[in-house]
């Protein structure tokens, strides 16, 4: 028996540095799927240049969850990907450069199901699996409008399979969805000459707090010294 296409739908929270993509898996009937199949959702997501992922967030946040196992990749083929998160993204044509790809694992417990009332379904059929994906957005060029709204993700490929199944993201078919937007603040162009003035102000001050401090816990220091030296002077 073949399994039924995976269909998915996406949402993102309010606008921010750190927005969540959340991942509504609609869970197939259970007479589409033979008794034996321990059932679990194979998905590959091409990230837009725009956001990244940290890995030791993942870690955390994907810990217990419906998630059961994840890489990064690239798709270059380069193995494993080290995120370089303090690389801002100026260029406005990412189409030739290298891309990150998520690759996730889900599995379909009761634990993480949302089972939905009021459908004809079975007692306890699953019908939605949600899993959320942390991202955060990377530092962008200046718009007049302040921000700038990108597509995620760039593509989307994924399929149901059998744990007997061998795990392979190779060639999991392409997956038609709702294309959303995510939306990441940037600086303005009229704000820049500001930006110019107060940035070196606020370097200049925080090196100069840091020198007087030094001084300052320098100063103590030798005062109590010779607060020490003068009372055993006095014994």
């Amino acid at each position: 028996m073949s399994l039924p296409p995976l269909n998915l739908t996406l949402s993102t929270s309010s606008p921010s540095f750190h927005p969540t993509i959340t991942l509504h898996l609609q869970h197939p009937s259970s007479s589409s799927i033979p008794s034996s199949c321990n059932l679990r959702a194979e998905l590959s997501l091409k990230l837009p240049d725009e956001v990244l992922l940290d890995p030791d967030e993942l870690e955390d946040k994907f810990a217990g969850s419906a998630i059961s196992s994840y890489t990064l990749r690239s798709t270059e083929g380069k193995g494993r990907v080290k995120v370089d998160i303090e690389r801002p993204s100026f260029e406005l044509d990412h189409e030739d450069k290298d891309s990150v790809i998520i690759d996730l694992e889900i599995s379909t417990p009761q634990a993480y199901a949302t089972i939905v009332q009021g459908r004809d379904m079975t007692p306890g059929e699953l019908k939605e699996v949600n899993v959320e994906i942390p991202l955060h957005g990377r530092y962008l060029a200046p718009t007049e409008e302040g921000e700038r709204a990108m597509l995620f993700p760039k593509e989307m490929r994924g399929e149901w399979k059998c744990k007997i199944d061998p795990l392979t993201t190779a060639h999991l078919p392409l997956i038609s969805h709702t294309s959303i937007y995510i939306t990441l603040p940037t600086g303005k162009h009229s704000h820049q000459p500001y930006v110019e003035i107060i940035t070196p102000i606020a370097i200049w001050y925080g090196w100069g707090w840091l020198v007087y401090k030094i001084f300052n816990l320098r100063s103590r220091i030798s005062y109590r010294k010779a607060d020490m030296v003068k009372d055993k002077k006095d014994l």
